[in-house]
């Protein structure tokens, strides 16, 4: 038996921000059932302390205050941490360029070297797209994580003879 090791070459790579389509109109429907039943329960919430006597205008107050409050700096901070770290996350935010040419075969066994990070210019276009990403990235990891949690409540509610 021979132990042969196989080298994966090393090439010099940039990750450059990624743009998602549609100036990201598919990001805010995935990230839409999270982000509406925060809004519901914000807006709840709001019209319940607020002193305004019609409900309407403390849903409209409450909505812009929940866009400017909450999904805007939840998703920058979200997109900011996702793509800080883009070996842990798969380069999720990010396409890589190679600096020296690589053959379409060999790409996935090349390890890349990075040697520099390139954003996209900051807009409020932009902004909103990286919010939607973040959201996106925070679906995600609510989805995960209720589903790590469920294993352990539901053997707690077959314990206690639930489901029988």
């Amino acid at each position: 038996m021979s132990s042969s090791v196989t080298e994966r070459p090393a090439v010099p790579a940039d990750l450059i921000e990624a743009t998602p389509e549609r100036n990201g109109l598919l990001e805010w429907i995935l990230a839409s059932p999270m982000i509406i039943f925060l809004l519901w329960a914000w807006v709840d919430l709001f019209a319940w302390l607020s002193p305004i006597p019609w409900y309407w205008l403390d849903a409209l107050v409450g909505t812009a205050v929940f866009a400017l409050l909450i999904v805007l700096p939840l998703g920058l901070v979200t997109h900011w941490i996702v793509t800080a770290i883009p070996s842990v996350f798969q380069r999720a935010g990010w396409e890589l360029q190679f600096l020296e040419p690589v053959d379409e075969a060999k790409v996935p066994f090349t390890r890349w070297e990075i040697r520099t990070y390139r954003r996209a210019p900051a807009s409020w276009a932009r902004l909103w797209l990286r919010a939607a990403q973040g959201w996106v990235w925070l679906e995600m990891a609510t989805i995960l994580v209720g589903g790590i949690v469920m294993i352990p409540l539901f053997f707690n509610a077959v314990e206690f003879g639930f489901g029988r």
